[in-house]
């Protein structure tokens, strides 16, 4: 039995971009695992779980992925209490305490998040989504300190993962440090060339320090492949009535370096 990957990819929470699920423990027809929906996973999940199987690795991850789904539909309570489940079946996985960290979170119930994601990484310190969702919490506090040396933990453990750096990215960016932002979101894009959420945002940081004409590209480039992108098109308007006021005023001009 593998833990479930669903559209949601719910190992991940708050604003940090999504950590995709743990790889596969067996065979590959899983209705539990790959149900369509949340609640065919409740419905197979269940039958797993109420079948009185003595293998309690299968169960635990039934646990686990039915709690994912629950989560999924923002039954919190449901999901915590399968967590809490698979906990007790197996006090040593890492992954049943990830996801309930993010459950809590959800709740903003964040010491008790940030305990879970400690257990995780104390179980697995190669357990990169519990450094990501770790540096999230720390992020949604205000700690961008905090969040920013985690996402530096996770990144030494999956130096190749295009989320991390746009996650990253957003916390330099909120601390206004441009340079550093738009050095994430490039590095985001060079690994996923379709992630249009980077282009935005590193158009938002060039547009901030002063790159019009490349904050403007990267808009129009996520215009070009959705034309309907509403934050693309919401930017690319203020940044041209930015533009046009400046240019119709006399002692202002727009900077338009190019990178």
């Amino acid at each position: 039995m593998r833990l479930l990957r669903t559209s949601t990819n719910v190992f991940a929470m708050l604003a940090g971009a999504c950590l995709s699920s743990a790889a596969a423990f067996a065979e590959r027809t899983d209705p539990c695992a790959d149900a369509p929906t949340p609640a065919q996973h409740v419905f197979a999940c269940t039958v797993v779980i109420e079948s009185g199987s003595s293998d309690s690795t299968k169960v635990k991850i039934a646990y686990i992925n039915r709690g994912l789904a629950y989560f999924a539909t923002n039954d919190l309570g449901k999901a915590i209490s399968d967590f809490n489940a698979a906990i007790a079946l197996s006090p040593r996985d890492a992954d049943a305490y990830e996801a309930r960290a993010i459950a809590f979170a959800s709740e903003r119930d964040y010491d008790r998040a940030i305990a879970d994601n400690r257990k995780a990484i104390n179980i697995d310190p190669l357990a990169a989504r519990a450094y990501n969702n770790l540096a999230n919490i720390y992020k949604a506090k205000g700690d961008f300190d905090g969040a920013i040396a985690n996402y530096n933990r996770a990144l030494e453990v999956w130096p190749n993962e295009p989320r991390l750096y746009f996650n990253r990215g957003n916390t330099f960016k909120a601390l206004g440090r441009w340079k550093d932002a738009i050095r994430d979101y490039d590095r985001t894009i060079a690994l996923d060339g379709n992630f249009l959420n980077a282009y935005i945002a590193r158009g938002n940081a060039r547009a901030a320090a002063g790159d019009a004409l490349n904050a403007e590209a990267d808009f129009g480039h996520v215009l070009e492949v959705d034309p309907m992108n509403n934050a693309a098109i919401v930017n690319k308007l203020a940044l041209e009535r930015a533009r046009d006021a400046l240019l119709h005023s006399p002692n202002s001009s727009i900077a338009t370096t190019s990178k």
